[in-house]
């Protein structure tokens, strides 16, 4: 009988205890960075394996001084036997240090390949006033590379051709001329991004422990792509999966527990790995440094669970697991990342969907965080991870894809291409990031999106033709009358075939020269660029959302006439051939700043014949506009 009472009352007070021991007093003592001195003995706290929390012993080095600006830093070294041997590991942000039992801060950077576990510590005072600042007005994430805007972010993001004002036209990540579109889409998914990231291994300087980013569903070929597209924001992309029965909960979130950040959820699993500093009821520190350092956010927050702690040469890192959701994350400052343990942060809903050939459709779902830095990467992995799983990809293949994009107060954005050859995975990489990534870098105002949609049709062959040549069937065409163009093409490794295109001449044309250009999709983009410049630099986030839309495809063979003649765009429309009152008036002083922009050519007519395969090449004509032509 004694024994029936005692089990539920043992059960009882076990639970208190750990929900006591779960909170953070709010009157810990703490220490001032000028209480410290060189020899002292210091605790942290933090998860090896598992979620049990354990400490190791330090010895306080000294205090380095900052200003305003990046406050001070702590130096400590580790004495723990464990630690030496393993060193400190990323993951470890955010582990409470305490010195004779006042907590004293974070333990938050490091140096890459030191021969001694020396660290950093944010002061536990810098980290506290961040729980003072102002949550933000809006219910979506606001992070992003950094809290200030380094200069040519906005600018410098770009879609093939399509480039904010202000960008140098035609300069690719390296400063060259991309040879295509195609190598402008690849070079923006590869441009250097500013960010919080670990300095390189050659640099001498402290630098924040850079984020664990466990990846769980992640297929073994995708993990370097994630590295390529993640690690220059600042994480370290290791494998993952999910905590066995869901992981701790928010009970036994205390100061060393570890904790994540998700940035996307569903059929791929991916969270940043830290450590909580402090708690008190439902707020709570963790990290010791920024995420992005965007100021006030909503990123969600689960639990974690540690597997092991794996030692390198460069840097140690945790491999973890994350857990429940428990909460938001709601600031993120220099010092710290600030949250409740309450509520639910939204995230942007991502669909993909592949049709393998003679298989059936294979969807996927995944929940992102609607972040500009993370979205566009996190959007086109999730992609290549879906197209991986269902088996679909292979070499000499040709991928179809399409992406749906919605938002409020406008229609849906759809951008379709192909991608073949040999690279076609990595061309499908940056064909679906780099569209996200210039609008959501756009100047003008935030882009705040309803949902994203991935559609991916695989083809066992490669489909591509290249353009062979094209000549007139007629030297000269009367006004209002029409050409007709013989265009040689080549299948890959196959036949040439023939096609023919008719294009319109204006009934108000005059006679003289024309331009008449034949080619793919790609090159005509790459040549109204330069000579239509003002369809390329949109002034604003509708303009550009309407014009990428109309963006050609790939896979179609173009015939356009051009005319030596000025255009003028003017709030986001184009105007050819107006008379010369009109263009002096729009594209004068008196239309001010972009308003008014002015081209030397225009486009007459424009044909397009599908041929549902990439087109290359390009060939230009003189045409002959003749009143008395047959």
């Amino acid at each position: 009988m004694p024994r029936v009472i005692l089990r539920p009352l043992a059960a009882t007070l076990l639970g208190l205890a750990a929900a006591l021991s779960a909170r953070a007093d709010p009157a810990l003592p703490t220490l001032d960075p000028s209480g410290l001195h060189a020899g002292q003995k210091a605790e942290v706290r933090t998860v090896f394996s598992g979620h049990a929390i354990e400490t190791f012993e330090a010895e306080i080095l000294g205090v380095l001084s900052g200003g305003r600006a990046e406050g001070d830093l702590i130096l400590a070294r580790a004495t723990s036997e464990r630690v030496i041997r393993s060193g400190v590991a990323q993951g470890m942000s955010g582990s409470p240090v305490y010195v004779d039992g006042r907590l004293i801060g974070a333990l938050s950077s490091g140096w890459t390949f030191s021969r001694e576990p020396i660290f950093g510590i944010t002061p536990i005072g810098d980290m506290l006033r961040v729980l003072d600042l102002p949550a933000s007005p809006d219910d979506r994430s606001g992070a992003g590379p950094v809290g200030v805007e380094p200069e040519g972010l906005s600018a410098g993001s770009r879609y093939r051709e399509f480039r904010w004002p202000g960008d140098k036209p035609g300069a690719g990540a390296g400063g060259e001329t991309p040879t295509s579109p195609r190598d402008a889409a690849r070079d923006e998914t590869q441009e250097a991004r500013p960010d919080r990231a670990a300095a390189p291994a050659e640099s001498n300087g402290l630098a924040p422990l850079a984020l664990p980013l466990t990846c769980g569903g992640l297929h073994s070929a995708a993990l370097e792509p994630a590295r390529r597209l993640l690690a220059p924001l600042g994480f370290a992309v290791t494998p993952g999966g999910s905590a066995p029965g869901g992981g701790p909960g928010v009970d036994q979130l205390a100061p060393g527990s570890a904790v994540a950040v998700d940035l996307m959820r569903g059929d791929l699993q991916i969270s940043a790995i830290g450590t909580v500093t402090w708690r008190d009821a439902d707020r709570v520190l963790i990290f010791g440094h920024p995420f992005f350092q965007a100021g006030a956010v909503r990123m969600p927050l689960s639990t974690a669970e540690i597997v092991t702690i794996i030692p390198n040469e460069a840097s140690s890192f945790k491999l973890g697991m994350p857990g429940r959701e428990v909460g938001v994350a709601t600031q993120d400052r220099r010092a710290a990342v600030a949250g409740t343990l309450a509520g639910r942060a939204p995230m942007l809903p991502l669909s993909v969907r592949i049709a393998p050939a003679g298989r059936p459709p294979q969807p996927f779902r995944f929940r992102v965080l609607e972040d500009r830095a993370l979205a566009p990467s996190l959007t086109a992995l999730a992609a290549l991870n879906s197209l991986l799983e269902s088996g679909g990809t292979g070499a000499g293949q040709t991928l179809r894809w399409s992406v749906r994009m919605t938002r409020a107060g406008a229609p849906p954005l759809v951008l379709h291409d192909l991608a073949t050859g040999d690279g076609a995975t990595g061309e499908l990489v940056s064909g679906i990031s780099a569209p996200l990534r210039y609008l959501f870098n756009n100047p003008y105002r935030r882009l705040k999106l309803d949902s994203i949609a991935v559609e991916i049709e695989t083809l066992p062959v490669r489909e591509q033709w290249t353009l062979r040549g094209a000549r007139l069937q007629t030297a000269a065409v009367r006004p209002g009358g029409r050409a007709r163009v013989r265009c040689e093409l080549e299948r890959w490794r196959g036949m040439r075939e023939i096609r023919e295109i008719e294009i319109a001449v204006p009934q108000e044309a005059p006679g003289g020269r024309y331009l008449l250009w034949v080619g793919g999709g790609g090159e005509l983009t790459r040549l109204e660029a330069q000579r239509l410049p003002a369809h390329f630099r949109p002034t604003s986030l509708d303009e550009a959302w309407r014009r990428l839309a109309t963006s050609r495809s790939d896979d179609a063979l173009y015939a356009v006439l051009f005319a030596r003649a000025p255009e003028v765009t003017s709030e986001g429309r184009d105007y050819p051939e107006l008379p010369p009152s009109a263009l002096l008036m729009m594209s004068s002083g008196m239309s001010s700043g972009e308003r008014g922009r002015r081209s030397d050519f225009a486009s007459l007519d424009e044909r397009r014949v599908p041929l549902e395969a990439i087109v290359q090449g390009e060939t230009q004509i003189e045409l002959m506009v003749d009143v008395h032509a047959p």
